[in-house]
């Protein structure tokens, strides 16, 4: 009975430590299971938000999207933040840089807090970071013919 109460208790607490999480908790949790099993992770990330309960399809069929992509870069090296931007206190973007032989990896994570608790509401990875950047030297190289 007292390991009975005990395993019950210890979830409790869990899942109450992980409704409080916040917005940095959900991503620098993402990324310590990321570096372990990436599908594993990118398969809890949505574990707190109810109303993704009847995405598990979506959820599974993204995971073997990723996984065909990450097949392609080879050895992961670690993430780098990138920005944050927000569209009020509740509603975030925050954007991830993962590091692999082949090329980089972008994670753009949306988050929303519709009352205490931050809820991952989106994930997107793409790997077309090089052609923003290119986008963002044109910009830059017009500014310096100006100056």
């Amino acid at each position: 009975m007292k390991r009975i109460f005990l395993i019950v208790t210890s979830v409790l607490i869990a899942l109450s430590s992980y409704s409080q999480m916040t917005k940095e908790d959900i991503t620098a949790n993402y990324f310590i299971e990321y570096q372990k099993d990436p599908l594993a992770a990118y398969g809890k990330l949505f574990s707190n938000n109810k109303w993704m309960a009847s995405q598990q399809s979506t959820i599974e069929t993204n995971k073997i999207k990723l996984k065909d992509l990450l097949d392609q870069l080879g050895s992961y090296h670690g993430v780098e933040f990138i920005t944050e931007k927000q569209a009020g206190p509740s509603y975030i973007l925050k954007s991830f840089l993962a590091k692999y032989d082949r090329q980089p990896v972008r994670f753009t994570f949306i988050l929303y807090k519709p009352k205490d608790t931050w809820l991952l509401q989106n994930v997107i990875w793409d790997v077309d970071v090089d052609v923003e950047l290119k986008e963002a030297a044109k910009i830059d190289r017009l500014r310096a013919n100006w100056e």
